[in-house]
């Protein structure tokens, strides 16, 4: 349900519901307490934030160590600078959140007033539009985390069954090895020091995958609210005029002329007040997506060539070294995570462009033909400033769209030629 705090008359209000994705960015120290808590509560989550970024930048120095100490494993190297990319966009994410979090709440109570001002007049409407938007938002957010966990538990359980299937022991815990190609400076292959590390590198890598998701999932939900206003903006100028609209009869009497006088002076002004709500509505998603945009735009940019270069890379190593069953269900699982993120911004991007798209028909199945002339002149206005759709940008490179999707693997799909016919040769 879309949380529903109460008003001070005693009405009930309509608010932006991101409970659960901030009290998950809160649990993996990506989201400070309120400005209003005490001093000492933000000075240890600082703390916490800190120690989690610490336990990143170690991890990510266990992956650099094996990749020069494993030099001439291209798998295991291949993998190790996937991951450390992800865990430095991770830390990235985590630092410019921190950063950003004014910001973003000033955003989220834009939308709080965008989502009470307007279309009020379609209360009914409006509650459906976003109570759904609540619920897709958090499906969204829980589907994203089940299929990175689902990776993560392949990539922590297979090793473990393997080593408990050749008897465990140490050549055997050697060969198979961890959950990650990582090394220390140490043995790490006996008991019970193979025992915690492997929980540690599990640990590592849960981590990792859930701070992944939980960033993409409020970023996401963030876009899904912001397309869901565009929606109630078109319900709001398709409804323009349709509570009464004046129809001329045959006049019986001079007070009746009066009458209908006055009724067509009065639909006319209600269906000028609606059109200036819209007006002013638009402006205010405008400024939105424009907010939007400069919020998660340049995280997103890094995200897409990152992930780009992974895929092209990761596919071409996989192949060329005639990776085993094994690692290939590991580059399966990596990459279908890969892909699902780039799919996830992309999909839910395109609603806010298709949303916007949709004004300029909204505005013409209203009942502005049986409006005045100065009415129509005023519609034909807000067509042309809506001709120009809204478009969510990752640092104004690139739409985030569907279209962006496919431009992305095709690139994706040439370097990977580019990479096979460089090695042919």
């Amino acid at each position: 349900m879309v949380n529903v705090q109460k008003a001070g008359g005693g009405g009930r209000r309509l608010c932006t519901d991101l409970r659960l994705q901030q009290w998950l960015l809160f649990l993996v120290g990506a989201w400070a307490p309120h400005r209003g808590a005490p001093a000492i509560c933000s000075l240890l989550y600082g703390v916490y934030s800190a120690c989690v970024v610490l336990v990143l930048l170690l991890f990510v120095a266990s992956l650099l160590f094996a990749m020069v100490h494993y030099w001439g494993h291209m798998l295991g190297v291949t993998m190790n600078a996937c991951l450390m990319f992800v865990y430095l966009m991770n830390i990235v994410k985590i630092v410019s959140l921190l950063k950003m979090q004014p910001s973003a709440e000033e955003f989220i109570r834009e939308l709080d007033r965008c989502m009470q001002e307007y279309g009020q007049s379609l209360e009914m409407e409006k509650a459906a539009v976003f109570q759904w938007t609540a619920l897709k938002s958090r499906i969204v957010s829980v589907a994203r985390m089940l299929v990175a966990l689902s990776g993560c538990l392949y990539w922590a359980v297979v090793p473990a069954a393997r080593a408990h299937a050749c008897g465990g022991t140490v050549q055997c815990r050697d060969q198979v090895g961890l959950p990650a190609h990582v090394w220390y400076p140490f043995h790490f292959t006996h008991t019970p020091v193979y025992e915690v590390v492997y929980t540690v590198v599990a640990g590592g890598l849960l981590s990792g995958a859930l701070i992944s998701c939980i960033v993409d999932a409020f970023f996401v939900s963030l876009i899904i609210y912001q397309a869901a206003h565009l929606q109630l903006l078109n319900l709001m100028l398709a409804a323009v005029g349709t509570e009464k609209c004046y129809q001329p009869g045959p006049p019986t009497s001079p007070g009746s002329k009066r009458r209908l006088a006055e009724e067509s002076a009065g639909a006319e002004q209600r269906m000028h007040r609606q059109l200036a709500e819209c007006v002013s509505y638009h402006c205010h998603i405008d400024c939105c997506v424009q907010h939007l945009s400069s919020l998660v735009g340049p995280i997103l940019l890094g995200q897409f060539l990152m992930d780009m270069v992974t895929i092209s890379a990761t596919a071409f190593v996989a192949i060329a070294n005639n990776a085993d069953s094994a690692w290939l269900l590991k580059y399966t699982s990596y990459l279908s995570s890969v892909v699902q993120q780039l799919l996830l911004y992309c999909w839910f991007g395109t609603d806010i462009i298709t949303q916007s798209e949709r004004l300029q028909l909204s505005a013409y199945s209203s009942q502005w033909v049986s409006a005045s002339p100065r009415f129509g002149r005023e519609l034909l206005v807000f067509l042309c400033r809506a001709h120009r759709p809204l478009r969510l940008t990752a640092s104004k490179f690139y739409t985030i769209s569907r279209e962006t999707f496919l431009l992305l693997m095709n690139a994706s799909v040439s370097y990977f030629a580019v990479l096979r016919e460089i090695s042919s040769k």
